[in-house]
């Protein structure tokens, strides 16, 4: 028996879908976190048409009733340039002042 891929950038196959719908994820934003279908590199773009193609036959309605998951671009997009030049001491004094509370790992830079 071969595997048959639902979401390549996640490697989620059609059955390890379909048996989280029979263990209660009904919903595209359910399954999209639980699977990782949608979450990869394409960001749904190769797999979320076929998800919800395969969830309207899982339960018996017309595809076009499925609602599709929510998308949360950033609030605006950044070049690897402003990325770069992002002052990361504050950030890395947040992570260690919150690390103590939590019971987290140290943090190192």
């Amino acid at each position: 028996m071969s595997k048959r891929i639902l979401c390549t950038c996640e490697d989620v196959t059609v059955e390890e879908f379909r048996k989280a719908h029979h263990d209660g994820f009904t919903e595209m934003e359910s399954l999209k976190r639980f699977t990782g279908v949608g979450t990869g590199f394409c960001q749904g773009k190769g797999c979320l048409c076929e998800a919800a193609t395969e969830l309207a036959r899982l339960r018996g309605i017309d595809p076009s009733a499925i609602p599709l998951t929510n998308i949360r671009p950033p609030t605006r997009p950044l070049t690897f340039g402003e990325l770069a030049g992002l002052d990361l001491p504050p950030l890395m004094e947040e992570l260690e002042r919150t690390a103590g509370t939590n019971g987290d790992a140290e943090v190192t830079p």
